[in-house]
C-alpha cells in the first residue's frame, strides 16, 4: 500500500486527558506523529497532529481513537504552512 500523511484535530474527552493514547498508538501501529499544536487542562484535550505511514496503518490509528471516543476531524489547511 501506499504511504499517506493525514493532518488532524483530535478532541479528548476528560477522562482520556492523563491516559498515554498516542504512546499507545505509536507502538501498536507503525506510524509517525508529529504534534503541530496541543492544549491539555483537566477536563479536555486539543492535538493538531500530522500522521504518517502505511495506509492501512494510518486509517487503523484513526479508527481506534474514534472508537476510544475521540473527536478526529481533518484539517484541509495546516495554518502552520501558511
Amino acid at each position: 500500500m501506499a504511504t499517506i500523511q493525514k493532518i488532524v484535530e483530535l478532541d479528548y474527552p476528560s477522562e482520556l486527558v492523563t491516559e498515554p493514547v498516542l504512546s499507545n498508538l505509536i507502538k501498536k501501529y507503525d506510524i509517525n506523529v508529529n504534534l503541530r499544536r496541543a492544549s491539555i487542562t483537566k477536563g479536555f484535550g486539543y492535538v493538531q497532529m500530522q500522521i504518517d505511514g502505511d495506509e492501512k496503518e494510518v486509517k487503523g490509528a484513526l479508527a481506534e481513537l474514534t472508537a476510544k471516543g475521540i473527536d478526529v476531524n481533518p484539517i484541509e489547511k495546516d495554518v502552520l504552512e501558511s
